[in-house]
């Protein structure tokens, strides 16, 4: 059983370059090594960076083929790439679709399938959802959309005796560049250092599958269900 807080691991934080997973890579990288993805170097000491760009649905199966064939073992995948969608599905483009899909939904899919391929055992799979993944938004159809498939993806891929533990953690909106541009009230959201903390001892104990929701007013971490 992988252990965040123990013995050395290679961890792959997919969307580690800010945010949230920015949080988790300097969470970790005092045990682990940690290889963060994305495509702006966060120049983060201690921290192994390697752009990955997966907003291309054309190119998404080559991009991933080569990022996978530069890899050392991952013993523990984090997906945390995402990005803020708003408008009525009449409002979006053919294109703003799907860039949400392919990122949210296919890329992990992909990046787990290669894994997994190349490899054959992933000891740790973590995935990123919101608090999207089970509230409806008219303004978020397609980014609730992903985010509910992510969780159930992961859910899925927790019976696969190939993957040793699976998580799912949702947390509410946090304080980060999730929102640049959007002119919301940050001012009640969430830590995103916190939240990494509250994600890794939640990661801790002995299971196949946690869903851990981290919600906010007040802060707090519900796990939903276990097994």
């Amino acid at each position: 059983v992988m252990e965040l807080r123990s013995m050395q691991q290679n961890i792959l934080v997919i969307g580690g370059t800010s945010g949230l997973g920015l949080e988790l890579a300097r969470n970790l990288k005092p045990i682990h090594t940690v290889i963060v993805t994305g495509r702006v170097d966060p120049k983060e000491a201690g921290v192994q960076f390697l752009r990955l760009d997966l907003s291309n649905a054309q190119q998404l199966n080559s991009t991933i083929d080569d990022f996978i064939a530069t890899l050392p073992h991952v013993d523990c995948l984090i997906f945390a790439a995402g990005f803020f969608q708003e408008g009525r599905v009449s409002d979006l483009g053919d294109e703003d679709i799907d860039k949400m899909i392919t990122v949210g939904l296919v890329a992990p899919t992909k990046l787990v399938q290669r894994l997994l391929k190349k490899q054959n055992r992933l000891s740790g799979f973590v995935a990123i959802t919101s608090t999207s993944q089970w509230t409806p938004r008219l303004l978020e159809p397609v980014y609730t959309a992903v985010k509910s498939g992510l969780g159930m993806l992961a859910n899925s891929l927790s019976l696969d005796e190939n993957i040793g533990k699976v998580m799912v953690a949702a947390p509410a909106g946090m304080k980060t560049k999730f929102w640049d541009g959007q002119n919301r009230d940050l001012s009640e959201m969430l830590d995103p250092q916190w939240v990494a903390e509250q994600i890794i001892c939640a990661y801790q104990d002995e299971f196949k599958y946690k869903f851990v929701r981290i919600m906010r007013g007040p802060a707090r971490t519900e796990v939903l269900e276990r097994r």
